[in-house]
């Protein structure tokens, strides 16, 4: 059988005594408490049932999987030392790096991968991705084969998705329900307490087998080193009071500060502040089957009048960037310029010229948004305002989150809906995509053209051919106009001054970082 094999990327052996003597030299920046805040207590430490960021920032220290995304969200090898794939896109064969350890003293082996992938099926937050899925054997104690009943050309980028990690965990806790296992992983920390409205405490686990096929950490794999004696991530909620508890140095990190206090505090000595961008996309959604946003000349003339910069200047706190595609820039699938020339016009007079032909006649128009998400609710409040200097009948429907993605649900009752999109553009094009697909499309119209370049998506093995797909979903997405790309929003994350070597990232990540 004729096979492609992929292997961890290898950085030599000439790096071996520089390495050591770097860990050597950095041996005495071992210790210390660290206390992070962030907004939110989890929902659950049992990683693969909840796609949770409250729980991904904990998660993703105690459990490892089999790939993970690098610094630019490529997958990359984490639990797996090498794997192939055979010719026919559907037989995978994971060869497992040896001498990892679980938290309990155990080494993980084939059958614990099988069993974790077997429960991820069943109880996994994205259980979706194990649908294809027709058979799971241990071909070795450090082999796995997986086969597939087809082509799913990005099986690895799923198993490598930190939204609702696909971890591995012992087998025997495996065979446990949902919520009911004891918190075992193999990362660089090791869990001690939860303690429900106040924090969760973990230690380093000294019996950590760091990746040693990299150099350094990358995004969340490559090789992790647990430096501090333990992390307490505490819970809370209100902004002005994580802030506070930075000043004062009661934490060292924050998950989030909000944009004004690092304005404020940019010139403290105390903090550093660190920018993350980008961590969003900032959007608007059009609903093609109710009137006037069923007229294709409506959404254009929406998508030309808006002035992009002012709504995200506003709706961000000036933490943002202009761009227009559906994938974040360098990245895989980035499709280049186009849309562009359709983005970011503020063109009144030709908006105006539009709803003309449209034959526009002040219907109403309802923008749906919610008062959880200090971005949407700036968005839907700035883009009406212009909306209503071309002309338009704009309402806006405030709701709360909950009542929001009901009522979006739903085809009537609301035509443009603010949505700040998060995990899904930095997965990848398949999540971002996944939005205007299927029955169960955001904008309420089926698109033949979408459907189709989506099915080569999801079935060639040829990269070229499935960059090629994207690309021409992004320009049916500026002919068509389901929904409007405003732009991408940033986000601050801050440490006290004495944290070194941190690095913002999808979660504050606690390893390769120290006290000084």
């Amino acid at each position: 059988m004729k096979i492609m094999r992929f292997t961890s990327s290898m950085r030599g052996f000439c790096c071996a005594l520089a390495l050591l003597s770097g860990n050597l030299a950095s041996a005495q920046n071992m210790g210390g408490d660290a206390i992070m805040a962030q907004q939110a207590q989890p929902p659950t430490l049992d990683a693969m049932t909840t796609s949770a960021q409250a729980s991904r920032n904990i998660n993703l220290h105690i459990y490892e999987t089999l790939f993970a995304r690098s610094e630019n969200a490529t997958p990359i090898p984490d639990l797996v030392e090498s794997f192939t794939l055979s010719e026919d896109g559907l037989t995978y064969v994971f060869s497992l790096r040896q001498g990892v350890l679980f938290h309990n003293g155990k080494e993980m082996q084939a059958e614990d991968v099988k069993a974790s992938l077997e429960r991820y099926a069943k109880v996994g937050a994205s259980a979706k991705i194990m649908e294809p899925v027709a058979g799971i054997e241990a071909t070795g104690p450090h082999e796995v084969t997986v086969t597939m009943s087809h082509v799913v050309p990005d099986f690895i980028g799923q198993l490598s998705s930190p939204r609702a990690p696909a971890v591995v965990i012992p087998a025997e806790e495996a065979a446990k329900e949902a919520g009911k296992i004891e918190i075992i992983g193999t990362g660089p920390y090791e869990f001690v307490e939860y303690v429900p409205d106040s924090h969760v405490k973990l230690k380093r686990f000294e019996n950590y087998s760091p990746n040693m096929n990299y150099t350094e950490r990358d995004g969340f794999g490559g090789r992790k080193t647990a430096y501090f004696d333990t992390i307490t991530i505490r819970f809370m909620p209100e902004g002005g009071a994580r802030t506070a508890a930075l000043q004062t140095g009661e934490v060292q990190f924050l998950e989030q500060l909000p944009a004004a206090a690092a304005q404020r505090l940019q010139d403290n000595p105390d903090i550093k502040i660190h920018e993350m961008t980008p961590w969003a996309f900032q959007t608007i959604f059009l609903n093609a089957s109710q009137a006037p946003t069923d007229n294709i000349k409506v959404r254009e003339a929406i998508q030309i009048a808006l002035n992009m910069e002012e709504i995200m200047a506003i709706s961000t706190d000036g933490l943002y960037r202009l761009t227009h595609g559906w994938q974040h820039p360098g990245t895989v699938y980035f499709a280049g310029d186009i849309g562009q020339e359709l983005y970011n016009q503020n063109d009144v007079d030709r908006a105006k010229q539009l709803l003309a032909e449209a034959g526009y006649q002040g219907e109403e128009l309802v923008i749906l948004t919610d008062n959880s998400f200090k971005n949407h609710n700036d968005t839907a409040v700035v883009a009406g305002e212009q909306l209503k200097a071309i002309g338009m009948n704009v309402s806006i429907k405030v709701v709360d989150w909950p009542t929001a993605l009901a009522t979006r649900a739903k085809p009537e009752g609301w035509n443009a809906w603010t949505l700040m999109m998060g995990i899904e553009p930095y997965e990848g094009p398949y999540g971002v995509v996944g939005f205007f697909v299927g029955d169960n499309n955001f904008q309420f119209e089926k698109d033949e053209v979408l459907e189709n370049e989506y099915q080569v998506l999801n079935t060639s093995l040829d990269l070229e051919v499935r960059k090629q797909a994207f690309a021409n979903i992004q320009k049916r997405l500026y002919e068509k106009f389901y929904a409007i790309k405003v732009g991408d929003v940033g986000i601050y994350q801050a440490t006290r001054s004495n944290v070194v070597n941190y690095k913002p990232y999808r979660i504050p990540r606690m390893w390769d970082v120290w006290f000084e």
